[in-house]
Formats: C-alpha cells, sequence, structure tokens
C-alpha cells in the first residue's frame, strides 16, 4: 500500500523541533519527506493538517502476549528450573492479546517481549511490531537479547522450595559458572571443531558481542553485581528496572550502559523496591544516562507511558529527552535505530498521527501505521 500523509507537522527526534512536510510511504518503508510533494499516483491520502506526527512509540521491556494479567494467564516465567536459556519469548506469546489493540490504539508499534524474571538465566527476548494475525506477521527479531535476573524474584521462587538460589551469593555464583561452562565450550569449538552443541550455542551471540544481555536488577547492591559480572566477561548488556540506579550514580557515571526504566507508578510490593522514585528520571537523564521509559507489562500498560512522562516534563523533564526515551532510546537500545525510533527516509513506515501533544493526557492518536498499514484509525 502507498500512503501520502500530507501537511503534517512532523516531529524531528534528533533536532527536538517541528517540520512541516508529506510523507510519501511504499512498500512498508518511508520513501520521501518534503513540502507539498507531487504524486499523481493512485495511493491512500490522509490529511494530517492541523495535526502531529511522530515515529511510533517503542517498548523495550514487556510481556505483551505472554501475561494476560498479574493474577493468571502466564506464559512467561518457566521455573522448573533456574536456568533456561532456550525458552524463547515468541514462543510463549498470544498476537490475539487484547493488549496489542490497546497500546496500538495509544502510540505503540514495537515492542520487547521477554520471559519473566523468576530464573537466574531466563531465556530469549524478541522484537515485535503490535499489528499482525501471527508471530511470523509481527517478527522483527527473534532472539534480540538474553534475559538474566538479580534479586529477589528468582530468590523468591527457588529459596522456598530449599533450591538453589536462595541467596544474591547463589545468584551471582550461578550465573557466573554458568558463563564460564560457555565460554569453554566455544574456546573448545575453535580448537577442536567438534559437533555443535545446541544448547551451548545460545550463549554465542552474546559472547560474541552480536546481542546484549536484558538485566532485571532493582537494588543497587544487584546492579553492581549485574555489571561486575558482565564486565568480567566482556558482554554488552542494558540495565532494566534500575530502581536505585540514581543512588549508586557515582559507582556507574563513566559507564555507557542503556538504561531501560519502569514500569511507572509503580507499587513498592517487594523489599527492594522502596527507594524507587519517579525523580530517578529527571536526575538520570541530567546526568547523561539514555533512558529508555518502559511498562513491564502486566505490570503497567504501555498507554501509560506517554502521560507518565508527561508529568515528568511538567517538574523539569526536557520535553525531547522525554519523547526520546519512547522513540530512538530504545530504538538503539534493542539495536535496531537503522529501522526504527525516528522519521527519516529508508527506515519502516512506523508513524502516530495525533490531534495535539502525545504527552497531554487530553490528547488522542488519530492514525497509527506500522510496517506501512494503517493498523488502526480513530474514525
Amino acid at each position: 500500500m502507498k500512503i501520502l500523509i500530507r501537511n503534517g507537522q512532523i516531529y524531528d527526534v534528533k533536532k527536538g523541533l517541528f517540520i512541516e512536510a508529506d510523507i510519501l510511504i511504499e512498500d512498508k518503508k518511508i520513501k520521501k519527506i518534503e513540502k507539498d510533494l507531487d504524486v499523481r499516483e493512485s495511493l491512500k491520502l490522509i490529511d494530517a493538517d492541523g495535526k502531529k506526527v511522530f515515529p511510533g512509540f517503542i517498548d523495550a521491556h514487556s510481556h505483551i502476549g505472554m501475561w494476560t494479567d498479574t493474577t493468571n494467564g502466564n506464559d512467561a516465567n518457566e521455573c522448573t528450573h533456574p536456568i533456561t536459556p532456550h525458552m524463547r519469548a515468541i514462543d510463549g506469546v498470544n498476537p490475539r492479546d487484547k493488549s496489542f489493540n490497546e497500546i496500538k490504539s495509544a502510540g505503540f508499534t514495537t515492542v520487547m517481549v521477554t520471559p519473566g524474571s523468576g530464573n537466574l538465566i531466563a531465556g530469549q527476548a524478541s522484537i515485535l511490531k503490535t499489528h499482525g494475525n501471527t508471530i511470523k506477521d509481527m517478527l522483527v527479531k527473534d532472539y534480540s537479547a538474553l534475559k538474566l535476573a538479580f534479586g529477589e524474584n528468582p530468590k523468591s521462587v527457588y529459596g522456598p522450595r530449599e533450591q538453589s538460589p536462595s541467596s544474591r551469593m547463589a545468584i551471582s555464583g550461578m550465573i557466573r559458572e554458568e558463563f564460564k561452562k560457555a565460554v569453554l565450550y566455544i574456546e573448545m569449538m575453535e580448537k577442536e571443531k567438534t559437533s555443535k552443541d545446541i544448547y551451548w550455542e545460545i550463549y554465542r551471540p552474546v559472547i560474541e558481542k552480536q546481542i546484549p544481555l536484558k538485566i532485571h536488577a532493582h537494588r543497587g547492591d544487584d546492579i553492581l553485581s549485574a555489571i561486575r559480572i558482565c564486565e568480567e566477561f566482556g558482554f554488552r548488556y542494558t540495565l532494566d528496572h534500575f530502581t536505585e540506579g540514581h543512588l549508586i550514580f557515582d559507582e556507574i557515571k563513566n559507564k555507557d550502559i542503556p538504561v531501560l526504566l519502569g514500569p511507572p507508578f509503580m507499587v513498592k510490593s517487594k523489599r527492594e523496591l522502596i527507594n524507587g522514585s519517579s525523580e530517578a528520571v529527571r536526575v538520570l537523564n541530567e546526568k547523561g544516562f539514555k533512558i529508555s521509559m518502559t511498562s513491564d507489562h502486566p505490570f503497567s500498560n504501555a498507554r501509560y507511558l506517554s502521560s507518565f512522562l508527561g508529568l515528568m516534563v511538567k517538574d523539569g523533564l526536557d520535553y525531547n529527552e522525554a519523547i526520546k526515551m519512547l522513540t530512538i532510546n530504545p530504538a538503539k537500545a534493542m539495536d535496531i535505530e537503522n529501522r526504527i525510533g525516528s522519521i527519516e527516509c529508508g527506515k519502516d513506515a512506523d508513524l502516530v498521527i495525533y490531534n495535539g501533544d502525545p504527552l497531554e493526557i487530553r490528547t488522542n492518536v488519530v492514525t497509527t501505521i506500522i510496517n506501512g498499514e494503517i493498523a488502526y484509525s480513530r474514525n
């Protein structure tokens, strides 16, 4: 489908300003961005006069489709063993989960869906578009990160069973031991060229730095434990939740780490959450961290992220930095900024048309376009 968006106010996240122009969409991509485009061929015309056009928003930490709510329908945790790297998020996602419709009607076009945090090494995260009939339709990248978890969650699963890990020492020790075995396997393969072991091959993209670890960590000491292990092995990683990150700034200030904060409006249901503060968003941003805001669905819904950031802007967060937290920052954290996160020629045609400022609670999404198709229309 060819689509022409006419006369929109297009937001440039890299420059932090609006431009008035038309956008031509063709073959699922943004083909042209120019004022007064002269297009005479047959296409779908969208009049965006007086409306604002933004890149599709991105939620880089979600269990959408895997976890229908907080009490049942949980396919995100395989808690029969604390180390399950072979679990794949895409094998647990229901593409007909109504939450996909909810968030694309709120302007979200891409999500990273991840296994839960019940296990130390929980499995493989996947990147999906929020529109499609099957996982194949939605899939961007099936193995985009390997999920790890530090802190209370693995302890609370296995400790009551009198299994390891029942302590933070065991969490770090077991993760370190697993990675030592994986590195040894890769080294042996290079020397001896023996037949591949499917299980240990799962770690190859991590060891070869093709993909990052995706690390669940709330408390400051858990964050630092995760960093120690990653630096020991030379891994790439993102720090997800990062609840006490603002309290250990001096220890991490020189590290270029993608930080995925969230969920917002968090209930402090565990001891490791008691020092959480919404002020951390502004403070960490001012300290230079590249922050993405995430929902951790179903513990929050992505449609509330823009409202939360609107409140943060009211309290002093820079507006463009807030928009980046839902666009180019998560795109970079997920290694797909060449495809999504900003409105540029050649990128995926994931665009959202609003009747106002997307961070203003009274604003509505008029049209959501995903992969060059109209995925939602308010009309």
